[in-house]
């Protein structure tokens, strides 16, 4: 089972193996003491919530594997609570077969932060305050009630069901959101581009698109390969969201609201999220009271991005720093009291 995972990685932010090999974590999973436990994390990606509703057996069925990998004793569903059908068709798969094991559905909030692997496992033992964990020691030591716990995506067991069938094609399911007819997801190859998610979701006039989750990277060009390399390479996300930012957006104004996002809904566990994202979102209302702080907003995203406890604080930086390498012209106008998109109310004219 371990050889048939050696080569598969990780798929998403949820995931404590984010674009990683597993296997050797799964080894050292299967050589520790005690209780181990198996947590499907479902939450906060549209293509995850999909899997659940439309093909639950595959998740469940790489789940399964995998808690036989290591031993497991315990298989957790884990999904937001606005996801209904999901949650309902999960426990309806976890009933109708025996996996070995014994599978509990759980629902965490409807927060993009639950989706944090370890926030995940706080919902899951059910804390009602969802702060991330510090690491060491991570899940994989001290996860569902203390003991060792691995943490995937459904994406990710889909995809290892998948292998276990002797398929396991290069691919990736990617959902695109925001100004479009309706959120689309679709399975595309790794080769495949960004363009080609958003052709299939009957996009073709935008101003941007954020790449990589709701802290992925902003982009004017879509002709990116979808392989975790290639988009890390171009400084976007590989969550496989892409939100698109109609012809009437304002980039600026995106991302001051999704910087005011972070500092609404972190967790407030560690002072470089909590207070970064405070102090990221004051200075981008700064450009419009006319002062454009490249340098000082540079070194306070570098100091999140290496200090954070979990990927929330990490991610935030890079919506903001790509944003200002496509559009530093927007910015620049924005501080001389102009929005060229012609949507911000600067100085009192609109």
């Amino acid at each position: 089972m371990l050889d048939a995972a050696e080569d598969l990685r990780g798929r998403g932010w949820g995931d404590w193996c984010t674009d990683d090999p597993y296997a050797d974590l799964w080894a050292g999973v299967r050589d520790r003491d005690g209780p181990t436990s198996v947590v499907v994390n479902a939450h906060g990606n549209p293509g995850d919530a999909l899997l659940l509703e439309s093909d639950p057996y595959a998740v469940l069925d790489g789940a399964s594997a995998a808690a036989r990998a290591v031993g497991a004793d315990y298989l957790y569903l884990y999904a937001s609570e606005a996801d209904e059908t999901a949650l309902e068709r999960a426990r309806d798969a976890a009933e109708s077969r025996d996996y070995g094991l014994p599978v509990e559905v759980v629902s965490g909030p409807d927060v993009y932060r639950a989706a944090e692997p370890t926030m995940a496992i706080e919902s899951i033992e059910g804390n009602h305050r969802l702060e991330a964990r510090l690491r060491p020691p991570g899940p994989e030591d001290e996860g569902v009630y203390g003991n060792p716990t691995i943490v995937h995506t459904a994406r990710t067991y889909a995809h290892l069901a998948s292998a276990l069938h002797g398929d396991a094609p290069e691919t990736r399911v990617v959902s695109v959101t925001g100004d479009v007819e309706a959120t689309t997801t679709v399975e595309l190859a790794e080769s495949d581009t960004v363009a080609s998610a958003t052709d299939a979701a009957g996009v073709d006039d935008f101003t941007a698109a954020c790449v990589g989750g709701k802290f992925g990277g902003i982009t004017t060009d879509l002709d990116v390969g979808l392989a975790p390399e290639t988009l890390a390479e171009a400084d976007l996300g590989t969550e496989g969201t892409i939100e698109v930012l109609g012809s009437d957006r304002c980039p600026v104004a995106f991302v001051g609201q999704r910087t005011n996002v972070a500092a609404e809904t972190n967790c407030g566990r560690c002072v470089p999220c909590r207070e970064g994202t405070t102090q990221l979102t004051e200075k981008l209302r700064d450009v419009y009271d006319g002062t454009y702080d490249e340098g000082g907003m540079a070194e306070l995203m570098g100091v999140m991005e290496s200090t954070s406890i979990c990927a929330f604080g990490r991610d935030v930086p890079r919506t903001v720093r790509t944003a200002m390498r496509e559009f530093d012209d927007a910015f620049e106008a924005h501080a001389d009291g102009t929005c060229p998109s012609g949507t911000c109310a600067i100085g009192g004219t609109q």
